[in-house]
């Protein structure tokens, strides 16, 4: 009998973990019953979740929690999915021309993960795992979206085939789990990646973690794997070739910052830093923000 009780409150204790999911210390912030807790981060938010990952030798990932505030009853709830870039043109533009307040007359927008100055949503593979916390809000509450703008690339800048064929088959992935939400979905093209590198360089170009570019390997070897605008053409090709067959509609921010600096570039006068990478001052974060505005007011009509 005292057996039978032990299993039977065990069993409440889990169907109560899975409606309540886990809280991340002494906050409203909460983790899904079927992660491994939470973490918590240096950079960004202070909490995401422990989940496990299909990343090769990595069976666990950290993914930042959703978006922070409530939704609006008034307006309607934008939910921006993105790398640091979007973070940029989320919070990092001028006074007054983010996003968020180029659109504050008609809605309330946010961004997943939530994780300020750091590299967002990562990879797609990254997106696969953490697409279910992103969608929701930080609390762990469902989130009903009308629009969805997501992005997928510079952290996925690998000119292998088979890296290639992988970005295909997981931003597809990621786009199919978006579209069954029932939101109106925008994808948003990849930025540039200058000055164009794709006979062989770092990860980073210097001044973003990593040594001066090398632009001329005289013996790359073939599990190398470069960072190039390139590439970015490529996935920004790929991502189009999903999106159109399923009338998803396209927000161009390669060609707002291409307009600006030219079709290659080293140096540019919106760039954060020269040569120029991936990051924009505040500038250029408004020229992205304004460009996105314009599209995004033209969704919600």
């Amino acid at each position: 009998i005292n057996l039978k009780m032990e299993v039977t409150v065990l069993l409440a204790l889990v169907a109560l973990r899975a409606s309540s999911g886990i809280q991340c210390g002494n906050t409203n912030v909460s983790c899904p019953s079927s992660s491994f807790g939470c973490v918590q981060e240096k950079l960004g938010y202070k909490w995401a979740c422990n989940m496990s990952s299909g990343w090769s030798g990595h069976p666990f990932t950290s993914c930042y929690t959703g978006a922070p505030h409530p939704l609006s009853t008034s307006k309607k709830n934008v939910l921006v999915i993105g790398d640091s870039v979007s973070n940029g043109y989320y919070m990092e533009a001028n006074p007054g021309t983010n996003l968020p307040d180029v659109l504050k007359d008609v809605a309330v927008v946010q961004h997943a993960p939530w994780s300020p100055g750091s590299g967002g949503a990562g990879p797609t593979q990254h997106g696969i795992d953490c697409l279910d916390i992103w969608l929701r809000l930080c609390t762990g509450a469902e989130a009903k979206w009308d629009l969805i703008s997501f992005n997928f690339g510079l952290h996925d800048l690998d000119n292998r085939t088979t890296a290639l064929e992988e970005y295909k088959e997981q931003l597809g992935n990621i786009t199919e789990k978006l579209s069954a939400t029932g939101a109106k979905l925008l994808y948003v093209l990849t930025t540039p990646m200058m000055p164009t590198c794709c006979n062989g360089g770092p990860l980073l170009p210097a001044g973003e973690g990593a040594p001066s570019p090398q632009c001329n390997i005289s013996n790359p070897q073939p599990q190398d794997y470069y960072p190039c605008n390139g590439v970015v053409q490529n996935l920004n090709s790929i991502a189009t070739s999903i999106m159109e067959p399923k009338n998803i509609g396209i927000v161009d921010i390669y060609h707002t910052v291409t307009n600006v600096c030219g079709a290659e570039y080293v140096n540019c006068t919106i760039c954060r830093m020269e040569p120029c990478s991936f990051h924009y001052k505040p500038d250029g974060y408004t020229l992205i923000a304004k460009t996105l505005g314009d599209e995004f007011r033209k969704a919600l009509n």
